[in-house]
């Protein structure tokens, strides 16, 4: 049955029709996000439900991409702590997060990540997420095994982060999770998401790495 009448039954019946037949991916996130915000009305609920359920599996497959799987829980609770946001600010009129996905649907979610993984980044959960290989010069590197690391070697790691100023704690965990120094996409680039110079990002992360493999006794 039709849950959409009157007036809106004709203003609303593509995103209906599209909803209902499984078809939504033939339109831009941005523009899903903007019918949803308009709809209002109680013979509007089946439609945005679709439509919200169809925008948090478009984010859970972007986010999955992005959250290194070897966490503790393969990442899933930033995804659904990122998903929950999504939810707030869509379902939230007044929201300016609302209005920023409807802007730029992934540069947001990629923001609300980036704000997630710095308190993520403690003891064994941080330590599990270290690279083995720097991406941008292929270096290998030779960390203490993640899994036989003391308390104090978790409390020595856990406190560097903790004492970094906040841009470079953003620099290194964006690293962590797999985005560039620089890009040719910019929501991949680490210098582009923080305002900084590639240089300048490289050389943050290079100074972090080393503090980290002094004082845990590893070698590079």
């Amino acid at each position: 049955m039709n849950d959409l009448t009157g007036q809106d039954a004709g203003k609303w019946d593509e995103w209906r029709s599209l909803s209902e037949d499984g078809h939504l991916d033939r339109r831009k996130a941005v523009e899903i996000v903007a019918a949803f915000r308009e709809m209002a009305g109680p013979d509007t609920e089946r439609t945005r439900g679709r439509l919200l359920e169809h925008l948090q599996g478009r984010a859970r497959r972007y986010l999955r991409q992005r959250v290194r799987r070897d966490l503790l829980d393969g990442g899933s609770e930033i995804i659904e702590e990122v998903i929950g946001k999504l939810n707030e600010a869509l379902l939230d009129p007044t929201s300016k997060d609302g209005v920023g996905f409807e802007k730029g649907f992934y540069k947001k979610l990629r923001e609300r990540l980036t704000d997630r993984l710095r308190p993520s980044l403690r003891e064994k959960e941080w330590v599990e997420q270290f690279p083995v290989e720097d991406d941008e010069t292929g270096r290998t590197f030779d960390p203490a095994d993640s899994t036989r690391l003391s308390p104090e070697q978790l409390a020595i790691a856990a406190d560097i982060l903790e004492r970094l100023d906040p841009l470079h704690r953003k620099a290194f965990a964006l690293h962590l999770n797999g985005f560039k120094y620089t890009s040719s996409d910019p929501d991949e680039s680490i210098a582009v998401l923080l305002g900084k110079s590639p240089q300048t990002i490289k050389t943050w992360v290079d100074r972090i790495r080393a503090d980290i493999f002094e004082l845990l006794g590893a070698s590079k």
